[in-house]
């Protein structure tokens, strides 16, 4: 596991560094190669993209594998990042949290199949969770728990949005320096100042893994598919900008509607009772479409400018 960890690293700085979705393709796959495939796009819409990702290294923390012979195969790691000197001519503002551990699923289909990563959540930096065993597997209360985990966050975020009640989710999920879940309520508040309304839908896949830590929990890990749907007020359009990276997902225009679709991946401590708390997660859109539209008659404005977005 260290052997293809290591391996994985170099493939990956290799690839950042000249956007190389080929590359990526040979050590990544669902979600995870979902969002850094969007992403590579945005960055090539972007000047000097070549500097957007610094390169990094991965110590190796802890790892276990999962149960049974059948394919795929399966293990997770726990790593701590650290920044690497980046390539010449790139100048690397600091990082907010430069040492993040980072949670990795891979995943193979066959015995001569190469291991790539299906999940990367981003975590806080240190020993985050202990895992219980070198090759272990859960009860059966801690798997029924962890089977229902996606539902029941997506369920929770998408109330959080309509209502403003967090629920069981915590403020620390969606301000986080090594890593964070965008705000749903946020964005929803802020596309209505724009003129735009937004509605939200999650839905889990089925990427979903789950070992024993310590303690008798569970670390859980899963991917919530999202889809917003953006729609003017009444008369206008969304003014969808020119020269941003995400034009290069949608490009620039007026659009009656907007669909926006992407994937967060949640990392999460898990109990038999159903409790849970958020350790890591990291997001991305993956594709966005829209239909083209024009103002209506009499109207003095091409409509809401999109300023929800934030960059990870």
């Amino acid at each position: 596991m260290k052997a293809v960890v290591a391996a994985t690293v170099i493939s990956n700085n290799k690839a950042n560094e000249s956007l190389d979705l080929a590359l990526l393709k040979s050590y990544e796959a669902g979600s995870a190669l979902a969002i850094d495939a969007a992403s590579y796009a945005e960055a090539k819409a972007v000047p000097d993209s070549t500097c957007s990702y610094p390169p990094f290294g991965i110590k190796f923390l802890q790892a276990v594998a999962l149960t049974g012979s059948a394919y795929p195969q399966r293990f997770v790691v726990l790593g701590s990042t650290y920044p690497l000197p980046p390539p010449k001519g790139c100048t690397v503002a600091a990082a907010t949290c430069s040492h993040a551990d980072s949670i990795f699923e891979y995943a193979r289909t066959a015995a001569t199949a190469p291991w790539k990563i299906t999940l990367e959540p981003s975590a806080d930096s240190g020993d985050i969770v202990q895992f219980a065993g070198s090759r272990s597997a859960l009860g059966p209360a801690d798997a029924s728990a962890a089977r229902e985990l996606p539902g029941v966050v997506a369920t929770d975020l998408e109330h959080y949005e309509s209502t403003g009640s967090r629920g069981p989710l915590k403020a620390t999920y969606f301000n986080g320096t090594c890593w964070l879940i965008p705000d749903p309520r946020a964005a929803f508040e802020q596309y209505g100042k724009s003129g735009v309304s937004a509605k939200q839908v999650y839905s889990p896949a089925s990427d979903d893994v789950s070992v024993p830590i310590a303690g008798g929990n569970a670390l859980t890990m899963f991917t919530l598919d999202f889809e917003t749907t953006l729609v003017p007020k009444a008369g206008t359009t969304i003014d969808w900008p020119a020269g941003e990276a995400l034009s290069a997902l949608l490009p620039s225009g007026q659009y009656k509607l907007v669909v926006e679709h992407g994937a967060l991946q949640i990392a999460a401590e898990t109990g038999s009772g159903g409790q849970f708390t958020v350790v890591g997660a990291y997001d991305g859109f993956t594709s966005i479409t829209g239909t083209l539209g024009s103002p209506g008659p009499g109207s003095t404005t091409s409509g809401g400018v999109l300023v929800s977005y934030v960059a990870p």
